[in-house]
């Protein structure tokens, strides 16, 4: 039963999505990386976005606000591939030697991404180095996410 259930799920994904864009739906995943969390975005059209994340790592919880502009690579690769690049800022807590701080900052973002034609599904790989006003700074943030797209 569960099996006829799991595939009767996923045909009606790809039924659904066989038309899949971007603009004005919206993308909820998980962020695999630093920091390790929900993340949420929106196209306003298909090179504008804003983005959302809620993370954790290392005794630091932060809620980062971004706004991305997307590159379309489809003419140089296959349909769905683009880089984009963008900017935000964040705020927290943090952690050090029992005593918690609130930080905040401002951060970046660079990175591919890939979004399946046939089925709702977004994957990325991006750096998003953060500054932070009053705390030790972190440069080399690297992850991966995985996003379902509403609405396709």
């Amino acid at each position: 039963m569960k099996k006829i259930l799991f595939i009767a799920l996923l045909l009606g994904l790809y039924v659904s999505s066989t038309k899949a864009q971007t603009k004005g739906n919206p993308q909820l995943g998980l962020r695999a990386g630093l920091p390790f969390g929900a993340t949420v975005r929106y196209f306003f059209d298909d090179a504008n976005a804003i983005e959302g994340i809620a993370g954790a790592y290392s005794q630091t919880y932060t809620v980062t606000g971004l706004y991305e502009h997307h590159f379309d690579l489809s003419a140089l690769t296959t349909q769905g591939f683009a880089w984009f690049i963008g900017g935000g800022a964040h705020i927290g807590s943090r952690t050090v030697s029992g005593s918690t701080k609130f930080i905040g900052g401002v951060d970046g973002i660079a990175g591919v991404d890939y979004t399946f034609p046939a089925i709702p599904l977004n994957l990325s790989i991006d750096w998003k180095p953060a500054i932070h006003f009053n705390t030790d700074d972190d440069l080399t943030d690297f992850a991966i996410s995985i996003r379902y797209t509403f609405g396709k």
